[in-house]
């Protein structure tokens, strides 16, 4: 028996494959997925059915089935955006969608069925050539058995004859069987709500699986309170989610029915369509977070340690990678589940903001993982064969191969077609749908009283001298990082350290050095260099742990931040000239950048033990603590006199009276604040030096059906499935 679609027909006692006549070499198993798409044609076909069907036995996993469906799709020229064939049914499986025929007899090859050049360039359907070459071999017998001279007048009504029925077939292939339009390519601008800004945090915006919802975290240009909104592609207006207050990195669940976050210090979800959130996990930083089709949510929560799951009702959470010190892995951030099952994820070794790291890949159900490329921010796959990556402001697309966990051909930039090249700050990918958010304009540096700072603006991590004359920060390219001092206030900036990795820079309590972490190999140590005499860098301290200088005290004391157990961080003390970190407390919970005060008896921090990050003071004797900031705090500063302690809070400076007597905190009044403005360092004086966000609220680009548009730029390697 043949059974027919299209211009195909397949042989179901030969199992081949034919097209106009001419055979289709395919391999096994893709034939048999074949058969059993045409055997229940019109019906969803689980892919559990497809396996157990074509794969009998064998073991394989549903990445061998996309394979043959994919190999499949090649061979009949199917578009999986636009089948005219093959549907994906999304967590279902498989749909043939085309009409299909059943004839009795083999398939004639070309010869046998009498096909002509005029009816092959008509396209027509093997059924249809047949059909005209029978009535060709009718009137061909028909002439025999004429005379000669009749035979020669029937010539022009054979001919006509002919015409007519390959007009007639074509006419019926015409209005019977058109052929689908392919969804058009198609671009629109996705664009805050008024008065709003994108988040900077983190990746601010996520797709829905089958990309028809975008979600987004944005912030109130005034009061810098940010939220969820939610709007479906098809829609113009968006809707802000109630109860999403201080979102951040949101992600969708398989089904879109709910919408994942981080905000006050916890893993959150909320329905997309409105309600309370309900608490998963608590997760202090934000750094990504994906859920799987089997309920599990894959998350980075710890400013320092690696990846963690927790089923997405909840419950207990169970560790699933930890960064290796010894190579200077600092923290796992971005994961993102591959369709069997494993991961993508970003490997950084730098405690940088944003800053790029390996791309790794971990198998299901394993617990290694290997590195598939360096200079990426983050990953996600796209479609099969096919994965998404950030590299700077670049946006990427490279082929891989889900079977061997393996880039399988170089990167290629699809930023120009998306964005018009304009540099990306992130993107989402969900179906069909391609979201890049473009790259803000550099922020300005500008000091407290409108002097404008100039070069300052390209350093970060930027701490003022207590002298006040100069600052130090760092300037990142993609081979590592290096500390910068700039002169106050013309902004002239001389470079302290060469290669490797340098980060985290303090200044020593006279001026004259300065204290940062270094590494080549290994975790990050202690380094300084005289700043006027530039003499070698001198190795302080070194182990088994990260250490990042925060502050120095007259006597040599060095406040450092290190990580603890669990990729918690911890405030701890290097005596002078070196030696092991004495951690102040060790808890279930974060301290981070702590400050001696001019007289070393007070270190003031961040501390996110009561689920929000604020800044406490602790005295370095005997440990008493009280908090000083009111609402939420960050990179806590001390007044030369040490009575006043300056606050970043958002985009205010709060300045704290200190009364040691009393171990409180006298008054607090705001010092700085200016919309769109984020605090980079405070001046003993008080003079604040911020970077002032360009006044755009920032755009993002959509792209509906682009993979088609990237399959033709970057194709995949054609390789026969298992």
């Amino acid at each position: 028996m043949r059974i027919s679609f299209g211009p195909f027909a397949f042989d179901r006692e030969s199992r081949l494959l034919w097209r106009d006549g001419n055979e289709i070499a395919l391999p096994p198993r893709v034939l048999g997925v074949l058969e059993l798409l045409i055997d229940r044609a019109g019906q969803v076909v689980a892919r559990q059915d497809l396996l157990n069907g074509v794969w009998k036995d064998a073991f394989v996993t549903d990445t061998s089935l996309a394979e043959a469906v994919s190999f499949l799709r090649q061979a009949l020229g199917d578009d999986p955006q636009a089948p005219r064939y093959i549907q994906t049914v999304h967590r279902r499986g498989y749909r043939f969608l085309a009409p299909v025929t059943e004839h009795r007899g083999p398939i004639p090859d070309a010869a046998t069925r009498g096909l002509t050049p005029d009816a092959a360039a008509r396209g027509l359907t093997p059924d249809e050539h047949f059909a005209v070459a029978s009535q060709l071999r009718a009137v061909s017998a028909t002439s025999e058995r004429v005379k000669p001279s009749i035979g020669w007048e029937l010539v022009p009504w054979s001919v006509a004859i002919l015409c007519a029925a390959l007009a007639a077939a074509a006419l019926w292939r015409l209005t019977t069987r058109p052929e689908p339009e392919p969804v058009p390519i198609a671009r629109f601008e996705l664009r805050p709500v008024t008065g709003t800004f994108l988040d900077r945090r983190a990746p601010a915006i996520a797709v829905s699986a089958d990309g028809s919802t975008a979600a987004w975290s944005a912030c109130d240009g005034i009061t810098a309170e940010c939220s969820l909104y939610i709007r479906r592609v098809d829609r113009l207006d968006p809707a802000r989610l109630p109860g999403s207050e201080d979102a951040a990195a949101p992600f969708f669940s398989p089904d879109g029915r709910w919408v994942g976050f981080f905000a006050d210090g916890k893993l959150k979800k909320i329905p997309t369509s409105g309600g309370s959130p309900a608490i998963l996990a608590d997760a202090s930083t934000p750094g990504g977070a994906a859920w799987s089709p089997d309920g599990r949510i894959v998350f980075s929560g710890a400013p320092a340690g690696g990846l963690s799951i927790v089923a997405d009702q909840g419950g207990s959470v169970t560790p699933l990678t930890a960064p290796r010190v010894e190579r200077g892995e600092v923290r796992h951030v971005h994961p993102a589940w591959l369709p069997s099952g494993g991961l993508l994820f970003t490997v950084v070794a730098s405690p940088l903001a944003d800053a790029a790291g390996e791309l790794a890949v971990m198998a299901p159900r394993s617990r290694d993982w290997k590195v598939l490329r360096a200079g990426v921010t983050r990953a996600a796959p796209a479609g099969p064969g096919y994965i998404l990556l950030s590299a700077g402001s670049d946006l990427q697309a490279a082929t891989f191969d889900e079977r061997t966990l393996t880039l399988t051909g170089g990167a290629d930039s699809v930023l120009a077609s998306i964005t018009g090249g304009d540099g990306i700050s992130h993107f989402a990918v969900g179906g069909g749908t391609l979201v890049a958010v473009t790259a803000p304009d550099p922020a300005m540096a500008m000091w407290s009283d409108g002097a404008d700072a100039g070069p300052l603006a390209r350093l970060s991590s930027m701490t003022i001298s207590p002298d006040g004359r100069r600052a130090a920060g760092i300037v990142a390219d993609g081979n590592g990082s290096d500390v910068w001092v700039a002169a106050l206030p013309s902004g002239a900036l001389t470079r302290i350290t060469y290669g490797g990795s340098n980060v985290s820079p303090a200044w020593s309590a006279d001026s004259t050095r300065i204290f940062f972490a270094t590494r080549t190999v290994g975790p990050y140590g202690l380094a300084s260099r005289g700043v006027d005499s530039r003499d070698a860098a001198q190795p302080i301290a070194s182990g088994q742990a990260h250490v990042f200088p925060a502050s120095v005290a007259s006597d040599g004391r060095i406040a450092v931040t290190t990580i603890a157990t669990g990729g918690h961080t911890a405030a701890a003390i290097v005596p002078a000239g070196g030696g092991v970190p004495r951690v102040l407390q060790v808890g279930p919970f974060n301290e981070a950048a702590p400050a001696f005060s001019p007289d070393g008896q007070w270190l003031a921090m961040e501390s996110d033990e009561s689920g929000r990050t604020e800044i406490v003071v602790r005295t370095v004797a005997d440990g008493r603590r009280f908090v000083v900031s009111a609402d939420g705090g960050t990179r806590p500063r001390w007044s030369a006199d040490g009575r006043l302690l300056y606050i970043a809070s958002g985009r205010r400076v709060v300045r704290a009276a200190m009364d040691a007597a009393a171990n409180a905190v006298s008054a607090r009044e705001t010092l700085f604040d200016r919309p769109g403005a984020q605090i980079v360092a405070v001046a003993p004086a008080g003079r604040v030096l911020a970077a002032q966000r360009p006044a755009a609220a920032g755009r993002a680009v959509i792209a509906l059906q682009w993979l088609r548009e990237l399959r033709q730029q970057l194709p995949l390697p054609v390789t026969a499935p298992r």
